[in-house]
């Protein structure tokens, strides 16, 4: 197995060289058609024959039935594995789709059993064709572990330590959300090399990577995955809604640790400040505290004197000026050198609030 890896601040490739056995043991083999009761999940075990280490997926749920027909594709079945773990490299999936028909009950069930037992044919309902797209498109992404796949010699385990190491390489206090059709693309197939780009910078909310194979020097396909950083914070939710200027308390917020965007860790609140102060507006139970919901307390009020700092190059003075308006922590405010009687002639500077009673002209 050849692996190279080259990361660079604009793009970052992963090169993987898998030599994977063409043969395996655990096989998922679709049968022909089945039927099941209208409205209930379906598991692997109630349309395909699991043999080996492939009876551990029976109960996995691949779909729900409908109250009519449809075929039930191979790679909608090969995407749920992908999501439940499977090692799609070890078992073999056999078989290009299955028809879902829904049984019948009462006296079409006796009907059906007699003609079944005269050797007459009965007549099918149209089959609606259920694609993987459709099957995955109403899912929601699922969090996983990058941790469990790192030292795995898969596009999964390589795109896993690239995000991974992206937000510090401390992979058990990051997840990534991931829908089922992405974690296909990165199952690795026998006999492919791959090669792993990334098309968006690697620290955002949302990483596009270019999954490319190829069988020797030939390309065999080249797909888009998308993958979605969750970083484990802790911070301050409310559990009831609050109005502006309300204190944030143990009665009306808790503090617990989540996995959350990148964006949002950039926003959070500090839970050991945020508890005790005020809102800054009216916000809704549920809601994760941004520092920008937080009332700051003024630094600086209008018609205060202050000791402005101004630097010129290498040298600096400070002097007494007098603040033209309120201002908190980072604000930049206008302010007026002091003097004992307002000149109509005196020019105003801008200086930002460093400290209470302190502000800098840069």
């Amino acid at each position: 197995m050849q692996f190279s890896l080259t990361h660079k601040l604009v793009t970052c490739a992963a090169v993987l060289a898998l030599a994977l056995p063409t043969s395996a043991a655990d096989t998922v083999t679709l049968r022909k058609s089945v039927r099941l009761a209208p409205g209930t999940k379906i598991s692997l075990a109630d349309i395909a024959d699991l043999d080996g280490a492939a009876k551990t997926y029976a109960t996995l749920e691949v779909g729900s039935t409908d109250t009519g027909a449809f075929e039930l594709a191979i790679d909608a079945v090969r995407q749920k594995l992908a999501a439940a773990g499977a090692d799609l490299a070890a078992i073999k999936l056999h078989g290009d789709h299955v028809v879902v028909r829904p049984s019948r009950v009462g006296s079409a069930a006796s009907a059906t059993a007699t003609e079944e037992a005269s050797g007459a044919s009965l007549e099918e309902p149209t089959v609606r064709v259920r694609t993987a797209m459709e099957v995955t498109r109403r899912a929601e992404p699922k969090l996983i572990e990058p941790a469990r796949f790192a030292n795995d010699a898969t596009p999964l385990g390589i795109a896993s330590n690239l995000v991974g190491n992206a937000f510090g390489g401390d992979l058990e206090s990051v997840r990534l959300a991931i829908r089922d059709e992405d974690l296909v693309k990165l199952a690795a197939k026998p006999g492919l090399r791959y090669e792993i780009v990334a098309k968006t910078a690697l620290r955002s909310d949302r990483v596009d990577l270019e999954v490319i194979a190829y069988q020797g020097t030939k390309l065999s396909s080249r797909d888009r995955v998308r993958l979605e950083p969750r970083l484990a914070r802790e911070v301050v939710t409310l559990s009831c809604d609050v109005r502006r200027g309300e204190s944030i308390d143990t009665t009306n917020s808790t503090v617990e640790s989540r996995f959350i965007s990148p964006s949002d860790v950039e926003r959070a609140a500090d839970t050991a400040t945020t508890i005790g102060a005020r809102t800054a507006k009216a916000l809704r139970a549920g809601t994760l505290v941004a520092a920008d919901d937080i009332e700051r307390p003024l630094a600086v009020r209008r018609n205060e004197r202050i000791m402005v700092r101004r630097e010129i190059g290498m040298v600096a003075i400070e002097f007494e000026a007098l603040a033209l308006e309120d201002g908190v922590t980072g604000d930049v405010i206008a302010v007026e050198q002091a003097a004992k009687g307002r000149r109509r002639d005196a020019q105003a500077l801008s200086a930002e609030v460093i400290a209470p009673g302190r502000a800098v002209v840069r």
